[in-house]
């Protein structure tokens, strides 16, 4: 791995500096993945000698072993990483669908580019031109975590196809105990998706005890027009945190959510969002909100909202949501606590 000296890279005691998060020192093997110059014919060991995709990278990298994936972005969409059922054939012959199953412990998945938090340009998306979620398959599923002591960052993942799925989920996290800093979860970046009600930006179930922080969770190009949600609650999930985090709508429903638990028992203990902004752009001619979530009555856990701002939306839930809801703003009063108002 020519990583000694410039201008290839230095090292610190036999570890790459890449900028690690929050100054963890990433011990494993590195592994580079370069959309726009790699070839899954090299051997990822270098950014002189990067992988084109993920698929390359991920069958290389070790279970529990704290590699590292970098995905290095150019500053445009010409740098992003393509995903689709071809490409995931091509290294495991096995696969039927482009998802890519994280299921390596202590996997990490960073990417080099502005840590913008939106949009960021180190990327994933589906082919360009005519490339169906039927396609993709797994309804356009893009990635599925089972993994846990994950640390995901800065990228962003685009989930739009030429004609999408009702169901698409762009990211589920089934996995647990995982770190997610500056990713953007798309979502309903198609028509047939921003008008199916079982699809979701981001999906969490299982283990749960994972953090967000400083993430976008949805996206406000694409007009949205059904009881879809950014985010799902299943499996009685808990002690899920989101930190600083954006949840952007754009739609034309008044029934569209931000947040859903899927029946009794979604969550469990508790959920928080704390200084996170959920923005429905109602002056950009979005519809307003009935609601911001809905839960089962007896989803099994409470929400807790700590110093966070509801836009665009009548209440912070409906009844099964606020029973199980705890609004910790100023002024306090009930249901509408922390909804911002126009100053005039």
């Amino acid at each position: 791995m020519a990583l000694t000296n410039f201008p290839n890279g230095i090292t610190s005691f036999g570890v790459p500096v890449l900028g690690n998060i929050g100054g963890i020192p990433l011990t494993g093997t590195y592994w580079f993945v370069d959309p726009a110059v790699g070839s899954d014919a090299y051997d990822g060991q270098s950014p002189e000698t990067p992988f084109q995709t993920i698929y390359a990278a991920y069958a290389a990298a070790a279970s529990g072993n704290n590699d590292v994936i970098v995905l290095i972005g150019n500053g445009s969409t010409s740098g992003t990483a393509r995903m689709s059922v071809a490409l995931a054939s091509s290294i495991t012959s096995s696969a039927t669908t482009g998802t890519i199953t994280w299921a390596k412990n202590a996997l990490h998945l960073i990417g080099v580019t502005a840590p913008t938090g939106v949009a960021n340009r180190a990327r994933f998306a589906p082919p360009t031109g005519t490339y169906t979620a039927a396609t993709f398959g797994n309804n356009g599923n893009m990635f599925n975590v089972t993994a846990s002591g994950c640390i995901f960052a800065n990228f962003s993942v685009f989930s739009g196809f030429s004609t999408g799925s009702a169901s698409q989920v762009t990211w589920i996290e089934n996995g647990g105990r995982n770190y997610y800093s500056s990713v953007q979860f798309g979502g309903f970046e198609d028509s047939a998706s921003a008008g199916g009600a079982n699809a979701r930006a981001l999906k969490v179930m299982g283990t749960g005890e994972n953090t967000f922080v400083q993430c976008t969770i949805g996206q406000d190009t694409v007009q949205r027009s059904a009881a879809n949600a950014n985010l799902e609650f299943a499996s009685a999930t808990p002690r899920n945190k989101f930190i600083n985090c954006d949840f952007p709508i754009f739609t034309s429903s008044a029934t569209t959510l931000g947040i859903v638990g899927t029946g009794a028992g979604s969550i469990d203990r508790w959920n928080k969002f704390q200084t996170c902004l959920f923005f429905n752009a109602v002056d950009s001619t979005s519809t307003n909100l009935t609601v911001l979530a809905s839960l089962n009555a007896a989803a099994g856990g409470s929400l807790v909202f700590n110093n966070s701002t509801l836009v665009g939306a009548t209440k912070w839930g409906d009844a099964g949501a606020l029973a199980n809801s705890f609004v910790d703003n100023a002024p306090p009063t009930a249901a509408t606590s922390g909804l911002a108002v126009n100053p005039a």
